[in-house]
């Protein structure tokens, strides 16, 4: 056999000693830090391996590699103990396991017990995009590290835009990272200090501190907030906040959230302070009360909100959604932050479907509703309670009407056996309730009411294009009051009301398609859907029944109303497979114009101001372009000629990211006086790829006055973020708030 070189002899002793160290292990289920060690098989590769059996060590030299499931240590010298697991690693050393790595100039650590030394190095954990550096990093655990003297960041590159460094580092993956004297930078500026500092390093839902909220106000000084989260169990969890504030005291809040199943979820939240400040009625207070409230006196405040979904048996569900606040100012007040009004009325929206009423609404629904839903039928049980805030409040007469409860079975159009009829059934019972029953001004009355509206259809064809659809309808209301007496001392506590109404509708189709062929679209679409209804409902005498709501009272009617719809739709083509074209429809415009004509008017001419036509009414929704949006909402007088209403608003958006987004609100009364006028606007810039810049303004254009305005600026870097935002409100109140976003850490300040 011919000579070998001494580098090759090398070469094949390196695959032998892989080879023998592999035959003498056990299988493998784990990596060193997220598997069993007992039961890794390790394997050698280099260029040189040798046996040191005084030592029982294997010594690697030269492009080292050892992989054992998961892991793989990469060295130029490596020193390795089958007994004891202890490894011994020098000279470019790189440690992945997993996701996470760790690169250093050399490394003692026992693959047993996962702990050891690291030398210069950089640890490196994917999930969070966490770097930690230092020069002596000890690893404590599995999942934990501890360093004399280093420093943490999520950036990339040798010079971090940000950086915090510290002495007595200890970071635990899935827990939290601790350091003292710890100092912020800005690249290579000192920005904030801190004698100690915790963060979260966590990327699983388990209890722990959350990232604090700060501001800075008038009228609530200085604020600080700090969340706890605490994972109670796999399907619910709760959350603790402490929230100081310099002026007012300390405010507490909890929040308990459950999820059962898709359908079946809960949240309930209860706020608490014991306010330092009260409305005294002087002009010393006067900063901690609001016009458009009364006077303030109570020092306890609170607010209780909750939402649940809820699978019942048999196919019914539940929704139970209860709003009980404390006083008509803690709304107002309260609009920021964690548990704020803003905050918790967009989560019970996107969590629920269902939001919160408006934060000026004395007046607060809680309800509880059970339902069942067939292909045509549906039943509801519902209970309604208005919390009169302002009435609580003062401990006055609440006159506010609630219904306990209420019953609905409905009956949705369809055919009537095999006839070419339709009906539909519209059918309540109700219960109302009101605590107070006696005024000088008004009838109030509590008492039930029965009302059951079914309708018969007959819908043709006409002249092949045109759909005509005669109905019917009779109406059967029955009430039960105890405590009402008409003007003419009538106390039946049984009443009855009987109505009828008439009605049809004519409509049709027409529609051209236009093809421009040109980048904008192939071709485009545009449709009118003019149509004909009529409505009549006679006069009938109401004045001896109860009132509740307007279902009490209904007006004659006869009227007729016009209604012609235009929608735009345009076709583009996209690519697509191989001999079959693609399209792309959009919507590019839809605007609808109605009016209504009440023939009542126009025989009796002391009746509306002998006016039978109704104001013009349009509206729309035009995108024609992708960066520009329309939508109006406009009322249009033929008598006076001018504007009853108009509510309309335009976003304007580029590639960059740009936007000015304005809406212009009008309102009118039948005088022709402005009731109502605003005007909000708010201009974004993208200055550059990273920083933007935004203004909005809210002003009453009615009462000269200025609602709110924020002003601001936001940057969003690669490895972290920061938004600063001042705001203005009506009254006088200022506010300060900001974000910090270290990404991998966390956000400080408020949003």
């Amino acid at each position: 056999m011919p000579c070998r070189s001494n580098r090759a002899k090398r070469i094949w002793a390196g695959i032998l000693a892989g080879v023998f160290f592999s035959l003498f292990s056990t299988c493998v289920q784990a990596g060193p830090f997220i598997q069993d060690p007992k039961k890794v098989s390790w394997h050698i590769f280099a260029k040189e391996v040798s046996y040191d059996r005084e030592r029982e060590l294997y010594i690697a030299r030269d492009d080292v590699i050892i992989t054992g499931g998961k892991t793989r240590l990469e060295a130029d010298y490596v020193e390795f103990s089958n007994t004891t697991k202890d490894a011994f690693a020098q000279g470019n050393v790189v440690l992945i396991s997993g996701q996470d790595s760790i690169s250093c100039n050399a490394m003692q650590i026992n693959l047993l017990t996962e702990q050891g030394l690291i030398d210069k190095g950089t640890i490196f954990i994917q999930k969070n995009h966490l770097y930690l550096n230092g020069e002596n990093i000890k690893k404590t655990g599995e999942f934990s590290y501890s360093a004399e003297k280093g420093a943490i960041t999520s950036c990339d590159g040798n010079s971090p835009d940000w950086k915090i460094s510290g002495r007595n580092i200890r970071v635990t993956i899935e827990g939290y990272g601790y350091a003292s004297h710890a100092t912020l930078w800005a690249k290579k500026v000192p920005a904030l200090y801190t004698p100690f500092l915790a963060f979260p390093a966590k990327t699983k839902r388990q209890t722990g501190l959350l990232i604090p909220n700060f501001s800075q106000s008038d009228r609530l000084g200085f604020e600080y907030e700090q969340p706890l989260f605490i994972a109670l169990s796999r399907s619910t969890d709760a959350t603790l906040y402490l929230d100081y504030l310099s002026d007012r005291g300390i405010k507490t809040a909890g929040e308990f959230r459950y999820v059962l199943d898709e359908n079946s979820k809960g949240t309930m939240i209860l706020d608490y302070l014991n306010d330092d400040k009260i409305d005294d009625g002087t002009s010393e207070t006067e900063e901690y009360a609001f016009d458009s409230t009364g006077q303030r006196t109570n020092t306890d405040r609170y607010w209780f909100r909750m939402k649940s979904d809820q699978d019942l048996p048999a196919g019914f569900k539940a929704k139970l959604d209860l709003d009980i606040v404390s006083d008509a100012d803690y709304l107002l007040e309260f609009k920021d932050g964690y548990t704020g009004y803003n905050t918790i009325h967009d989560y019970f929206d996107e969590e629920f479907g269902r939001d919160l009423d408006e934060y000026d609404d004395t007046t607060r629904e809680n309800s509880l509703t059970i339902s069942k839903s067939w292909d045509q039928y549906s039943l509801t049980v519902k209970t309604l309670w208005y919390d009169n805030v302002v009435a609580r409040q003062n401990d006055t007469d609440d006159y506010t009407l609630q219904t306990l409860p209420s019953v609905e079975f409905d009956i949705s159009k369809h055919a009537l056996g095999d006839s070419r009829f339709y009906y539909s059934l519209d059918s309540e019972f109700r219960s109302f309730y009101r605590q107070t029953t006696i005024s000088e001004n008004r009838r109030l009355v509590s008492g039930q009411r029965l009302d059951v509206y079914p309708k018969l259809y007959y819908p043709v064809t006409l002249w092949r294009s045109f759909f005509f659809e005669p109905y019917v309808g009779a109406r059967e209301t029955i009430y039960y009051t105890d405590n009402y007496t008409d003007k003419n001392d009538d106390d039946d506590s049984l009443r009855s009301r009987e109505l009828y109404e008439l009605g049809a509708q004519l409509s049709t189709k027409i529609s051209r398609v236009f093809e421009p062929n040109n980048g904008f679209a192939e071709k485009i679409r545009h449709e009118i859907a003019p149509s004909l209804e009529y409505q009549y409902i006679p006069y009938k005498k109401q004045d001896e029944l109860p009132y509740f709501n307007t279902l009490d009272n209904i007006e004659k009617e006869n009227i007729i109303t016009w209604t012609i719809a235009n929608t735009f739709t345009s076709r583009k083509a996209v690519p697509g497979k191989k001999d079959q074209p693609a399209y792309a429809y959009k919507e590019l415009a839809w605007i609808e114009f109605s009016q209504d004509y009440d023939i009542n008017i126009e025989q009796d001419d002391e009746i509306g101001n002998g006016r039978p036509w109704s104001d013009i009414r349009m509206e729309s929704e035009i995108n024609p372009l992708s960066y520009l949006s329309l939508d109006t909402d406009i009322d249009w007088s033929p008598y006076t000629g001018h504007f009853t209403k108009i509510y309309s608003g335009a976003t304007l958006k580029d590639n960059r990211g740009d936007t000015i987004t304005s809406r212009y609100r009008l309102k009118k009364n039948d005088d022709a006086a402005v009731t109502l006028r605003t005007w909000y606007t708010r201009f974004y810039a993208r200055l550059t790829r990273s920083l933007g810049a935004y203004l909005s303004f809210e002003q009453d254009l009615k009462e000269r006055n200025t609602i709110e305005t924020i002003t601001g600026f936001e940057l969003d870097k690669p490895c972290w973020g920061m938004n600063v935002e001042y705001r203005e409100a009506d009254g006088g109140d200022r506010k300060v708030l900001f974000l910090i976003i270290l990404k991998g850490i966390g956000e400080f300040g408020q949003k």
